[in-house]
């Protein structure tokens, strides 16, 4: 073995660390948070994609705007929806060339979470996403045209110019307050932006591994959508006395109250292990009232991740409201039932679960139209698969794998989101794992059963050479 003086190798790894490492712009590298837009003129549409960059093999994360007429080659596109339905045994697809000008990427902080669109009356559709690397920024990012993107607060194509920091925040007191490793964000009717964090906050900063920690503290952080600003009056506490800490995951905004599921943290909860923190709601209206609906005294789970909230009822009162969980320890799909969700008092009560697939993770709703219940679509990230379970049934009707498991490696969908059609509708999971965008078509939503995977977009990041980051990492 040939060995280098230390002086030398250290000499080595400084140049090397020197160098540029920009994130490819032909393939996703950990894609993570998603959304499909339908746009006027295209046939497919245009999906957004954020890359986490997560074994930092690269400088930088990116969000791609990818347009799905221009996805493959010549011959070899992305099938129709009505393609779909009409030839439910054709092979899957996979196009590797994802055709992305330069216009259409920008780059972000790595380690991205989730993503939220923000489709503006008076200006440009605008794109928030989190990412829990150096900084704990959240972007904003512009899309002034379909497939357009524009970095807010920078001249350039790099967003962390620009980005806010949720961490470094003016006017802190002991470290406090602040949301490391934000991952959760939702957009309100009026453009407020909600932010979740997964580490619960010590004071002072660093000091929870030792066991020093003064305090722990969660927040909901809210911010302006029409610019990038924050001060720690948008900070707003999901602690309450007695009742048990951790980090928050995902973040549901009604008109009046915010959702949000709590995150088990090692740290904040580990003299509370009776207690979990699956749930809290914020009220708008009173941001320090703050409401636990107790639901681990219902269902006793670890913690919970992605959830969504059934559509209000045109007749206001004329039905309850569904809030559906993703949970873990069990796995399952938590079934909540909201009522006075308008009013001082809503009520939210734990009708039902259902077992899942290891490591159910992203929750998102399709609509079937009046008088039937929303399909209810989860990502199984240690399964490989997207569940599908269907209220009318009562029972999971669907399992689709996304992807073969290798050893003891899943593709781990993640993020999702659905373009509807006529009774039909497709579904877009992003698979973190393997480095893909999966396409799941439904051709009947009356026969959710009958989904599939018709697609892959982009190259593999787990076989040949994108398997292996050859980069030097300090």
């Amino acid at each position: 073995m040939r060995i280098l003086l230390p002086s030398l190798a250290l000499s080595l790894v400084a140049c090397s660390a020197a160098e540029p490492r920009p994130p490819p712009t032909d393939r996703f590298v950990y894609p993570s948070g998603i959304h499909y837009r339908s746009v006027a003129g295209s046939t497919r549409g245009i999906l957004y994609v954020s890359s986490a960059n997560f074994d930092r093999c690269f400088d930088q994360g990116t969000v791609m705007a990818v347009d799905l007429d221009r996805v493959g080659t010549e011959g070899n596109r992305l099938p129709l929806l009505s393609e779909s339905s009409a030839n439910p045994a054709a092979p899957v697809v996979t196009l590797e060339q994802l055709n992305v000008p330069p216009e259409s990427q920008v780059f972000i902080q790595s380690y991205a979470g989730e993503l939220a669109y923000w489709e503006r009356t008076d200006a440009a559709p605008r794109i928030f996403v989190t990412a829990r690397a150096d900084g704990d920024f959240i972007h904003y990012i512009d899309v002034p045209e379909p497939t357009r993107l524009s970095c807010v607060g920078s001249t350039g194509n790099n967003c962390i110019e620009g980005a806010l920091s949720l961490t470094q925040v003016s006017g802190q007191t002991d470290d406090l307050p602040r949301a490391p490793a934000p991952f959760g964000v939702d957009v309100g009717a009026q453009g407020d932006v909600w932010v979740t964090h997964l580490s619960a906050a010590d004071s002072p900063a660093g000091s929870a591994p030792s066991g020093l920690s003064k305090a722990f503290q969660s927040y909901v952080v809210r911010l302006p959508g029409d610019e990038p600003r924050v001060s720690t009056s948008d900070f707003f506490s999901l602690s309450i006395p007695d009742l048990p800490q951790g980090g928050s995951n995902s973040v549901v905004v009604d008109e009046r109250y915010v959702f949000v599921s709590g995150r088990y943290d090692v740290y904040a909860s580990r003299s509370q292990a009776t207690r979990r923190f699956l749930l809290r709601v914020l009220d708008k209206n009173n941001p320090g009232r703050l409401i636990d609906p107790g639901l681990d005294l219902s269902f006793a789970a670890n913690d919970s991740r992605g959830l969504a909230l059934t559509a209000r009822p045109a007749v206001s009162g004329a039905a309850s409201r569904r809030l559906y969980m993703a949970v873990r320890s069990p796995d399952s799909l938590l079934i909540v039932n909201v009522e006075g969700s308008e009013g001082d008092s809503p009520r939210m009560t734990v009708v039902g679960s259902v077992p899942l697939p290891l490591g159910p993770t992203e929750v998102e709703l399709v609509p079937r139209g009046d008088g039937r219940a929303e399909l209810v679509l989860i990502s199984c990230s240690e399964a490989g698969v997207v569940a599908i379970y269907d209220p009318d049934v009562g029972q999971v009707v669907a399992q689709v794998s996304v992807g073969q498991i290798r050893g003891t490696e899943s593709p781990r969908p993640f993020g999702l989101d659905v373009q509807r059609e006529g009774n039909s509708a497709r579904i877009f999971a992003s698979n973190f794992g393997d480095g893909r965008i999966s396409v799941i078509d439904i051709p009947n939503l009356d026969s959710p059963q009958n989904a599939r995977l018709v697609a892959y977009l982009g190259a593999r990041q787990d076989v040949g050479q994108s398997a292996t980051c050859t980069e030097v990492q300090q």
